[in-house]
């Protein structure tokens, strides 16, 4: 028998997305999903002998559902015990062809999974798309890549703006319009459901109303965690460095992207992964904005998800920096200064990442003050010099420099070290400070350059801990710093870039 999907225990309030089916025609625009009439109509027999048992001849099912014991898969036993597949509750599900189609193929039928050919099932999905009033024109082929790129909806009309939810450095806290997140949970609940649900006040499966057309689950109890919780959220990493699961949202795209769904990994469409990502972030709180999330890792590796933490790098441009570069001497907006205040060559934004030139001298630095107790966080790497054929042969500097109240090449400050090989160092410039550090320890947990390595500098009070890779170096007991003031982020001789820098302030 063929039972078409079995998904999430939750009620989903289906959206009016726009038109999914157009009026039937002889042709579609490129882009636009489209099928042979010949095809349809062998795919209607196709359908009638391996499908039409629980989905019924008419499609539309009845899902009556069945008392099935706890914890027990639910099996179609009868006529109709499966959802409709006519309708918007369907067709939202899928973004397209190839979404739709890689369902069809590696978890149907039911009681043949996966026993039919590639050209049996997209003779199938023909006589669906048919049955939804896509109009036909050119035969579907067994081509994944050409599949999913045959949308089954219009884009979205351009959504009205909303007021973007921005950091004291006017950077947004936004991943995802509310509209992608719409989207993302009929998608989720099309390609995921059948194992996950990301609502932790849902109905279980058992006894959701089936007359929403959006299936079941398998007996009465979730199988995984709820998706969206703290719980999920927060989940060890057990990864040196990286402080969570979900450190930032590049994280779960690549969990879901890589992994999921189970029936056929890495199987959908980039905007079914986007959106489905976007579905995430609400369900775990994260607010949406103006602009819908995309495929760029580099980009979604700046932004993160860790609770409390705020962004102060947007992944684009430099908003909410300063900056104090050049020569030995104050800005050249105090008496006798003569640094610039503008980011020049030294700081510069490229494809998500910043790239710190080390040259001329100085630092970028938030426009806010921070302290006395923060939690500062970033990734770094070297770029490697043209001539150091090995690790030893390089000499990158940089540094974060701490409680800066008077700005200067270079300021009274608690720097901790960035330089290659001395990395979590302490230098108090024009003050003291009390310390400890491991040099030993260093050599192991270090990564050379062209590698990532992780930063965590944590302020309490007069005490400062300074980690890397998720490791503790270097300690700061005592000092005479102020308690609060900016944080300079150095360029010092050695091209560097930048990502993932965010703050918790406490």
């Amino acid at each position: 028998m063929y039972r078409f999907v079995v998904v999430a225990a939750v009620v989903l309030t289906v959206m009016a997305l726009g038109v999914y089916a157009q009026s039937t025609r002889t042709a579609n625009p490129a882009g636009r999903a489209s099928y042979s009439a010949e095809q349809a109509q062998r795919g209607k027999a196709l359908y009638s002998t391996n499908c039409s048992t629980c989905h019924l001849e008419n499609l539309k099912g009845n899902c009556p559902g069945e008392t099935v014991a706890p914890n027990s898969r639910y099996v179609c036993t009868g006529r109709g015990n499966a959802p409709p597949l006519v309708g918007d509750a369907f067709m939202q599900r899928w973004y397209s062809v190839g979404d739709l189609y890689a369902r069809v193929r590696w978890s149907m039928p039911a009681g043949n999974v996966g026993g039919l050919s590639a050209n049996d099932n997209l003779a199938i999905i023909a006589y669906l798309l048919q049955a939804n009033g896509v109009a036909a024109g050119s035969e579907l082929k067994d081509d994944v890549r050409t599949l999913k790129t045959l949308a089954l909806r219009d884009k979205p009309a351009p959504a009205a703006k909303v007021r973007e939810p921005l950091n004291d450095l006017g950077i947004s806290q936004a991943y995802y319009t509310e509209e992608q997140a719409t989207r993302g949970k009929n998608y989720y609940y099309g390609a995921c459901g059948m194992c996950h649900t990301a609502d932790a006040s849902g109905p279980n499966g058992l006894n959701m109303p089936h007359d929403s057309g959006l299936g079941w689950h398998w007996g009465n109890q979730w199988r995984y965690a709820v998706q969206g919780t703290d719980a999920w959220l927060t989940a060890n990493s057990r990864i040196a460095g990286k402080p969570q699961m979900w450190d930032t949202v590049a994280d779960l795209y690549n969990k879901v992207a890589t992994t999921q769904p189970a029936y056929a990994v890495n199987s959908l469409s980039e905007e079914e992964y986007t959106s489905i990502v976007a579905y995430l972030l609400k369900q775990a709180g994260f607010p949406s904005g103006n602009e819908p999330l995309t495929y760029n890792l580099n980009l979604m590796r700046n932004m993160t998800m860790e609770k409390g933490y705020e962004r102060l790098f947007n992944g684009k441009d430099l908003t909410g920096w300063g900056f104090v570069v050049g020569a030995n001497c104050p800005p050249k907006s105090d008496p006798g200064g003569c640094a610039q205040t503008k980011p020049g060559s030294t700081f510069v934004v490229r494809n998500g990442l910043i790239d710190d030139s080390g040259t001329p001298h100085g630092y970028m630095y938030p426009l806010k003050k921070y302290g006395p107790n923060f939690t500062f966080r970033a990734e770094y790497r070297y770029v490697p010099a043209p001539n150091a054929t090995e690790d030893q042969d390089f000499y990158g500097n940089s540094g974060y420099l701490l409680f800066i109240t008077k700005h200067d090449v270079w300021p009274r400050t608690l720097e901790i070290q960035g330089r290659t090989n001395q990395e979590m160092n302490i230098n108090a410039m024009d003050g003291h400070a009390e310390f400890t550090w491991d040099d030993d320890l260093r050599k192991r947990i270090r990564r050379g350059a062209g590698e990532w390595n992780s930063v965590e500098i944590v302020s309490k009070g007069n005490d400062v801990s300074n980690y890397l890779n998720g490791t503790l170096l270097s300690h700061v007991t005592k000092h005479d710093f102020p308690e609060s003031g900016w944080i300079g982020i150095q360029s010092e001789s050695g091209a560097i870039q930048y990502r993932n820098m965010r703050i918790k302030p406490e």
